[in-house]
């Protein structure tokens, strides 16, 4: 049945729906490896797995979108009783639409993108409340509750003042000393 339908198609059409149908099914893989393979871009195939992040217009989600655009507007245009020409200048215009709509999708996935890391110096100046009795002069032991980056988190606390803080006070975090070890102020 595909053999009759196809050997029945002019020479252009067979062109264009070869195109239009390899980028899409091209496109098909891409999909299932981004989907169900976790990977991020077919760049992981051929650069021996390292990471690409596919942002640029030429990668190749970009390149199978203009051929995929290339293939079936050409294929349109052919339809529609145009000549090669107008068939090839349509399906570059599509392609090339098509091209930049991937890019532009991609570039606003990717601004999406976290990697969830906190960074506890986006602490400083934040107001927290004290989990586990800080206590004085420097002594570690004590611990603070606070939000960073929209998460709810625990961190070790420093007072370098001279009587403890007990659980429930509320205290500003004044410096950053490792990792995870802040310094408080009481608030007055």
């Amino acid at each position: 049945m595909f053999d009759t339908w196809w050997n029945a198609l002019n020479l252009e059409l067979q062109i264009f729906y070869a195109i239009g149908i390899i980028a899409l099914l091209f496109l098909m893989v891409q999909v299932f490896f981004s989907l169900f393979a976790g990977m991020d871009d077919m760049h992981d195939i051929h650069d021996g797995g390292a990471h690409s992040s596919g942002l640029s217009i030429f990668s190749i989600r970009g390149i199978t979108a203009f051929f995929l655009g290339f293939g079936w507007a050409g294929v349109i245009a052919i339809k529609a009783g145009w000549g090669v020409p107008a068939a090839i200048g349509v399906g570059i215009v599509a392609g090339g639409v098509m091209m930049l709509a991937i890019f532009l999708v991609m570039t606003s996935m990717l601004r999406l993108q976290s990697n969830g890391t906190l960074n506890f110096s986006n602490a400083v100046g934040q107001i927290a409340t004290v989990y586990v009795t800080i206590p004085a002069n420097g002594k570690a032991g004590g611990q603070v509750e606070l939000l960073i980056q929209g998460r709810l988190t625990m961190a070790e606390a420093l007072f370098r003042g001279g009587g403890p803080l007990p659980p429930g006070t509320k205290v500003k975090i004044v410096e950053k000393l490792s990792h995870a070890t802040l310094v408080v102020e009481p608030l007055h």
